[in-house]
């Protein structure tokens, strides 16, 4: 059986699809330990930094809450039965889910920040690693 070139090109282009919507966010990880390389990289200016180190102190508060919600969890959760492990497994990935979307809600109102340089910086590293930028408009979190 022979494939025509078309129907190569045509699959070819649903695969990249396919790949392009399971690639990971391409976030910057705000909030963790690499601030000072967001703040080298990007080259931001003052009103920037100052924003970052907001959102940094405000972030680090939401992570300590959760982490609280966490220990608790783990130490007053039923863990006998495998139904026990199960449950807590879905109420840790809960608050696991609820620290990701924070995480990423900052660093998209970071790159909502950017300049066109800054923006363009952070679409090539984003490439060079293969993940999908996030976009330049803000979001609320």
């Amino acid at each position: 059986m022979r494939i025509k070139g078309s129907t190569i090109l045509l699959l070819g282009l649903l695969f990249a699809q396919v790949n392009f919507a399971q690639m990971a966010d391409c976030t910057l990880g705000l909030g963790g330990k690499d601030t000072e390389v967001i703040i080298k990289v990007f080259h931001l200016n003052e009103e920037q930094k100052s924003q970052l180190d907001m959102w940094v102190a405000e972030y680090q508060l939401s992570s300590r809450l959760i982490q609280e919600e966490v220990d608790q969890l783990l130490e007053s959760h039923p863990q006998k039965t495998p139904e026990d492990l199960e449950k807590l497994a879905v109420k840790y990935n809960t608050l696991k889910t609820k620290l990701f979307n924070i995480s990423r809600a900052y660093d998209q109102e970071l790159i909502a920040l950017f300049d066109q340089r800054q923006y363009e910086v952070y679409l090539e590293l984003c490439n060079e690693v293969n993940r999908k930028p996030m976009s330049k408009s803000a979001n609320e979190h």
